[in-house]
C-alpha cells in the first residue's frame, strides 16, 4: 500500500471516528426562559384599582381586594388623601395639562403638568377629573381617553362611548351629600340635547341618557360638587349663564347666575366649581380669561385675562371643598 493510500484510509478513519464520538454526545437541553416577572413573589401589587397577590414565580395571582377609593403601591387607599386631587385641573387648545389653585390668585395659579398625547388625529373638546385623580378626556371625534393628573400620561386606549354623540359636556358628581361613590355625568347633541351619565365601568362606555334639555339652549359644560349637587354653564347669552341641574329631569333648579362683562361670542370655555365659587374660563372675542362667581353673594370678578393659553377642558374631582373659604 502506498505512503498515499494508507494516508487517505487514516483520514476516512480518523473522520468517522470522530462523527461517531460526535453522535454519541447527548444533544445539551434547551434551556426555557423564566416566566416574565409581572411582580415580586410573595408581594402586593395594584392592578387598575384591585390589590392582587403575587405569585411564587412572580406572576399575578388571586384578587385579595376590590378598592372603594383607588389602589397604591399594594394597598387600598382614601381617594381624597391623593396628593393635589382637590385642585381644578384644565387642558388648552395645544394638548397642554395645567393644575389650577384656586387659592393662588393674584399670583399665577397655573402649573404646567405635561402634554397630553392621547389622540393626534383630533382635538380636546372636555374633561372631567374623578377622585382617584383620572382626567376623562373628550375629543371632537368622540372617543374618550383617560389621563393621569401626575404627568399626563394616557393610562388607557379610547372608546367610543355606546350611543352618545360626537362632542359633549363633562362632570363627575357625588350619589348624594354623604356618599363616596360619583357618577360622570355628560351633556350634549345636536338635534337632542340631553342629560346623560357616561357608564365609566362598561365597555365599551356607554351612554345612559337620563333627560332632554331645553332645545333653543347651548351644550353645557358641567361641574359636580361632593354634596351630590351638578350645575352647568351654558355659553349664550352674552357671556353666559351657570345654573343647578336636576340630576333626573335635567331641569334649571335653585338661583341662576348671569355673567357679566365686555365681549360679544363665547368661542371656548371650561366650568369648574370649587369651594363655593365658580371659575369660568373661556375665549371671548379671541381673549381668554378666567372669570369668578361666587355662589352665596353673586359676586363676580375677572380674575385672570388675556391668558397666554385658550382653555378648552377644567375638571375637579368630587374632593374639592364645597364651602368658601375666608381668606
Amino acid at each position: 500500500m502506498s505512503v498515499m493510500r494508507f494516508s487517505c484510509w487514516l483520514w476516512v478513519l480518523l473522520a468517522t471516528a470522530t462523527c461517531e464520538d460526535r453522535k454519541s454526545q447527548p444533544t445539551p437541553p434547551v434551556k426555557k426562559s423564566a416566566p416574565p416577572q409581572q411582580c415580586q413573589p410573595g408581594e402586593r401589587m395594584c392592578v387598575r384599582d384591585e390589590v392582587v397577590q403575587c405569585n411564587a414565580d412572580g406572576s399575578l395571582g388571586a384578587t385579595l381586594e376590590s378598592c372603594k377609593g383607588q389602589c397604591r403601591t399594594g394597598a387600598c387607599v382614601d381617594t381624597c388623601a391623593l396628593q393635589d386631587v382637590e385642585l381644578i385641573y384644565v387642558a388648552d387648545d395645544k394638548s397642554r395639562l395645567y393644575s389650577f389653585d384656586p387659592r393662588k390668585p393674584p399670583a399665577d395659579p397655573f402649573h404646567p403638568i405635561g402634554t397630553i398625547k392621547c389622540n393626534d388625529s383630533s382635538s380636546l373638546n372636555s374633561m372631567a377629573v374623578d377622585r382617584s385623580g383620572i382626567a376623562w378626556l373628550g375629543y371632537h371625534s368622540g372617543a374618550v381617553f383617560r389621563a393621569s393628573i401626575i404627568d399626563a400620561h394616557c393610562t388607557t386606549p379610547g372608546s367610543v362611548p355606546r350611543g352618545a354623540p360626537t362632542t359633549f359636556g363633562m362632570g363627575f358628581a357625588t350619589d348624594g351629600p354623604k356618599a363616596t361613590t360619583e357618577k360622570l355625568f355628560v351633556a350634549g347633541g345636536r338635534t337632542t340635547k340631553s342629560l346623560a351619565v357616561l357608564e365609566t365601568s362598561a365597555t365599551p362606555l356607554a351612554w345612559t341618557r337620563v333627560a332632554s334639555f331645553d332645545a333653543a339652549r347651548d351644550h353645557p359644560e358641567l361641574t359636580g360638587t361632593g354634596d351630590g349637587r351638578l350645575f352647568g354653564y351654558f355659553p349664550s347669552p352674552n357671556l353666559g349663564v351657570i345654573e343647578e341641574l336636576d340630576k333626573t329631569t335635567a331641569k334649571a333648579i335653585g338661583e341662576r347666575w348671569v355673567l357679566e362683562g365686555p365681549g360679544k361670542r363665547v368661542t371656548a370655555y371650561a366650568f369648574a366649581h370649587w369651594g363655593g365659587v365658580f371659575y369660568v374660563f373661556f375665549t371671548v372675542d379671541g381673549s381668554s380669561s378666567v372669570h369668578a362667581v361666587h355662589m352665596k353673594t353673586g359676586k363676580q370678578e375677572r380674575l385672570m385675562t388675556n391668558l397666554p393659553m385658550g382653555i378648552v377642558g377644567a375638571g375637579v374631582s368630587t374632593c374639592a371643598p364645597l364651602l368658601e373659604r375666608v381668606p
